[in-house]
């Protein structure tokens, strides 16, 4: 066993300790579920807000339904909305609520929905969802269970928009499940969510099926886990996944969503050598992808990425990869090499790249293969921790729908300093454009402006882990990457 599964098995081993402290274990109930969400930052659990974690958008989407929900594996299906139609041109949405009635008792009704709504659509102007929302241009009541969202350009992706966690509405509060709030008091404890009478609520806890959440590092999730405390593990990431050979999880427990998204280097900053783009595509061509992301065991299924737009997604029929992209590794390291040289001898010598990441093993893993790939063409880097400044930051980023303009939308110069302005005019120019032909040419054109800047080097598809035992009820893989809590005791959304 080398030094790094040495470390991490003696990290996993001491949460382990700790973890079985508090372990209960489980009598085999499918309706009794215990859910450990793996968060690196703020472990707490509050589903209000715009900026929530992964386990505050779990909760928020078992308490409090939008007009349409995800299920296990990651489809739009029905939550307070019955049916809906979309007109031709793609600006209009109406929906169709079935009766139903927040937890409180009250009846959700159409005007009361309407208000929900463009509070919830202007309160998300400031959230990961902001490019999305500005789409809407009125949401109206139309009888007392029908309302209508109206667009100012044709959005393909608009229900999936609407699925997501944060489009769940609370009312004073109150939700409208599927599920309810039981206590806190070991975590968080989720139950069936009914329509009953205030004295019906008291008994409420009585019902056998619930769901409990809670957050806390990996390696105390994984131990937990392991322990017994937990059955179903979420939100693993690529820096995470030395724990779980540390840990000897089960392959067959061992989950991998087919997610789509961001996994690369930002740039952030371009100072000397890395100020010019001829300079960072050095960065690009020097990446050995296969042999890093080999470094990773048990995940084989790790695919490596030339360009930034997933090619399920290409738009326009472009298919924008980098000029070097048919270059075998060994022409790409010579051409390199052979690029610094003539910089060095004309510049002088270049400052080693500073590069933020995670505090954690995997991200030493990634950092040092990184760094032995630049070596061998004559450049340097240097890894330091999130909160310092930095040339580049790691991307690690789902995209939450399948939509080509969130990809491009993650390099504008309200995300990062190292941008082209000329390509957000376009894709402003883009998102107002009504003809879905001429919004798809502006989108394809904005890639390729992209990829010849280089402010972002794509490495890799994101890494999205769960564990689960084979037969998991209401547990599937899927693109989303996303898991709600209510199939796992068998309770519908709607």
């Amino acid at each position: 066993m080398n030094f790094r599964s040495t470390f991490w098995l003696n990290s996993f081993s001491a949460a382990f300790a700790v973890t079985m402290l508090g372990a209960c274990g489980f009598a085999g109930n499918e309706d009794q579920v215990r859910v450990t969400v793996v968060e690196d930052g703020d472990a707490r659990i509050n589903p209000i807000g715009t900026r929530l974690n992964f386990a505050s958008s779990t909760m928020r989407a078992a308490m409090a339904k939008g007009l349409v929900g995800l299920d296990e594996e990651g489809r739009v299906v029905p939550a307070l909305a019955a049916r809906w139609i979309v007109t031709d041109d793609g600006l209009s949405y109406i929906f169709r609520l079935f009766d139903t009635k927040w937890d409180d008792g009250r009846q959700v009704t159409a005007e009361r929905v309407v208000r929900l709504l463009r509070e919830r659509f202007s309160e998300l102007r400031n959230s990961r969802l902001r490019y999305d929302v500005t789409a809407v241009d009125e949401v109206v009541s139309m009888t007392g269970r029908v309302i209508e969202i109206k667009l100012d350009a044709p959005h393909p992706n608009f229900l999936q928009l609407l699925a997501q966690p944060e489009m769940g509405l609370f009312r004073a509060g109150h939700g409208a499940g599927p599920m309810r709030l039981l206590n806190e008091e070991n975590g968080i404890k989720l139950g069936r969510f009914d329509e009953l009478s205030p004295d019906e609520q008291e008994t409420a806890e009585e019902d056998d099926r619930w769901v409990s959440l809670r957050s806390e590092p990996a390696a105390f999730a994984i131990a937990r886990y392991r322990a017994g405390g937990a059955q179903i593990v979420l939100n693993g990431k690529y820096h995470h996944l030395p724990l779980i050979e540390a840990a000897g999880i089960s392959s067959g427990d061992l989950r991998l969503d087919p997610v789509a998204g961001l996994f690369g280097l930002r740039f952030i900053r371009a100072n000397g050598f890395w100020a010019v783009p001829a300079n960072r595509e050095i960065l690009a061509m020097a990446i050995n992808r296969p042999a890093l992301l080999t470094s990773f065991p048990g995940v084989s299924a790790w695919q490596s990425r030339l360009k930034i737009i997933p090619e399920a997604l290409d738009v326009a029929g472009i298919n924008t990869y980098p000029d070097w992209a048919s270059m075998t590794m060994e022409a790409r390291i010579v051409f390199a090499k052979n690029h610094v040289s003539r910089w060095k001898a004309s510049e002088g010598p270049v400052v080693p790249l500073t590069i933020a990441l995670p505090e954690a093993a995997g991200a030493d893993i990634l950092f040092k293969r990184i760094q032995s790939d630049l070596r061998r063409v004559g450049l340097d880097a240097r890894k330091v921790s999130r909160n310092e400044d930095a040339d580049v930051q790691l991307m690690d980023e789902i995209a939450p729908y399948d939509s080509a303009p969130w990809f491009l939308k993650q390099f504008t110069c309200v995300k990062t300093t190292v941008c082209l302005n000329d390509a957000d005019s376009k894709i402003a120019e883009a998102d107002t454009a009504t003809n879905l032909q001429i919004k798809a040419r502006l989108y394809a054109e904005v890639e390729e402006m992209l990829v010849d800047h280089y402010n972002f080097i794509p490495i890799a598809v994101p890494i999205r882990w769960s564990i689960a035992r084979q037969g998991q009820r209401g547990f599937a893989v899927n693109p989303r990457g996303w898991h709600p809590l209510n199939p796992l005791i068998g309770i519908p959304i709607s």
